[in-house]
């Protein structure tokens, strides 16, 4: 074997400059695997690192949907959550409300989204700047609020200033809507935010009381469980018990995104596969090629020995070596291609900050490694039959003559 990639390595190195400029074409379409590759499964594997994050086990949400994708509810919500706080291994259930709201500050007004919480609960953020949401507060104050840095710094909103929240937008019908006024407590980080949306989070009777509701609906029920490796049994008896429900696990909740993003799935399979090919005939031809120029060396190799097997397992390697030799070139520019082609489709309205198009795990990688060297060596097949069956005595004769 030993014997068989010296040769390899010397017959590439042979020519530096016409290998040099085939490394450099593979490393092209190799970047655009491998940013196929990644593109394939980024978003799940973002937004599955934003849920880890996060750390609930479960989500419970109204029949077939997704999380704040309509207008659907839950019915029952505060009902439901308690019945699954006391289920074994849970350790926290609570109802999730969210609504869009209109803010008034500094004689601005503007709309901003509002996600509920139990009062001194964060689960939906990481504070930043302040306190959390007191737990306890006392009547006479004003009830507090969390916002995110862009009331920050599009609004000049701190800690400590109070915005008055109204369910309604017009003016005019504001005192109908029974408009509060809200003491800022902290700032924090919200998972799974838009790039320039506004965001408060305020506890869930508070919102409550702003739209003049009280049926104990929510948007979602969120589980945190103390061993997540329960959740698919917890998930059962959630829907069993109300079956207007989906309760998803981590897994489940990917499964079903993955569902909605099959067209990263297919442009990305269309693409790579035809990256591959491209990397399959170059390697071909340039393999071919070296075979056409080496037939006097080949024959030599079987007239001192080399059985046939041998020399197309070297034409192979050849191949393989070509792939491999592209790798490094494949990863440095499929990476800063995929930074770039990551800014702009994150432009996109309605994406959350947090989540990626592109995205490199091992298996990503793993996998491009295999397609690259896979691909190199059966690209090598053809020429290695062509070196095989070379005729050792006609060959040599031709060499001497020539």
């Amino acid at each position: 074997m030993a014997s068989l990639v010296f040769l390899a390595g010397r017959a590439l190195g042979r020519n530096r400059a016409r290998t040099a400029l085939v490394l450099l074409g593979l490393a092209v379409t190799g970047a655009l695997l491998l940013d196929m590759t990644m593109l394939a499964h980024g978003l799940e594997t973002s937004l599955g690192a934003v849920l880890g994050r996060i750390g609930f086990a479960i989500r419970v949400l109204p029949k077939g949907a997704l999380p704040f994708a309509g207008e659907e509810e839950i019915r029952g919500a505060d009902q439901l959550a308690a019945a699954i706080a006391r289920q074994p291994g849970v350790t926290a259930a609570f109802p999730v409300v969210a609504a869009n709201v209109y803010v008034a500050h500094g004689g601005a007004r503007f709309p901003a989204f509002v996600l509920t919480v139990p009062r001194g609960g964060t689960g939906a953020y990481a504070l930043l700047e302040g306190s959390d949401l007191p737990v306890a507060p006392r009547p006479a104050d004003p009830p507090g609020m969390i916002i995110n840095p862009n009331l920050a710094r599009l609004d000049g909103v701190r800690v400590g200033d109070t915005l008055v929240l109204s369910a309604v937008p017009p003016r005019g019908l504001a005192p109908l809507a029974a408009p509060r006024a809200f003491r800022v407590v902290g700032i924090a980080d919200f998972y799974v935010d838009l790039a320039a949306q506004r965001s408060i989070s305020i506890a869930t009777r508070d919102l409550r009381a702003l739209q003049g509701r009280a049926d104990g609906a929510a948007s979602l029920i969120l589980v945190r469980l103390s061993d997540p490796a329960r959740s698919e049994p917890l998930t059962r008896w959630i829907e069993a018990r109300d079956p207007r429900v989906d309760a998803l696990s981590n897994a489940g909740f990917l499964a079903r995104l993955a569902t909605r993003l099959t067209y990263f799935n297919q442009f990305s399979l269309i693409l790579g596969a035809l990256s591959v090919a491209i990397a399959f005939l170059l390697i071909t031809a340039i393999v071919t090629l070296s075979v056409g120029e080496r037939l006097g060396e080949i024959a030599m190799l079987r007239a001192i020995g080399f059985t046939r097997a041998r020399i197309a397992a070297l034409i192979v390697l050849e191949g393989a070596a070509l792939g491999v030799a592209s790798l490094p070139g494949t990863f440095v520019l499929g990476l800063v291609i995929a930074r770039y082609l990551d800014a702009i489709l994150r432009q996109a309205p309605g994406l959350p900050v947090d989540l990626h198009f592109f995205v490199l795990t091992p298996a990503a990688a793993a996998r491009t490694v295999a397609l690259l060297a896979g691909t190199g060596a059966v690209a090598g097949v053809y020429p290695a039959a062509v070196a095989s069956k070379t005729a050792v005595a006609a060959t040599l004769h031709a060499e001497v003559l020539s």
